[in-house]
């Protein structure tokens, strides 16, 4: 999956930090780190990747026409999601 933008809302940003103490940086950790991506339906896709510090899993929208990624939600990752990143 190639993507050209990250597009993060200031109100999703707000909510992933108060609600999984997930900062935008480590979004942007993440994609740079050549995440595992998973579809999870419609335009929605997974992506679980590691930042810096630890195992983050995000869900975002994907525009196939303007490789476009919009964060929904971040939040760290549980073992299961471990597994299947570190699965080859």
């Amino acid at each position: 999956m190639i993507i050209k933008a990250i597009k993060i809302e200031p109100e999703t940003a707000v909510k992933i930090f108060e609600n999984h103490n997930v900062l935008q940086e480590e979004v942007y950790e993440v994609f740079a780190d050549k995440p595992k991506f998973k579809k999870a339906g419609g335009d929605q896709y997974i992506a679980i990747g590691l930042s810096k510090s630890r195992y983050l899993t995000i869900f975002f929208r994907y525009d196939k026409k303007t490789k476009e990624a919009e964060l929904t939600t971040a939040y760290p990752s549980d073992k299961i999601q471990i597994k299947f990143y570190k699965k080859k």
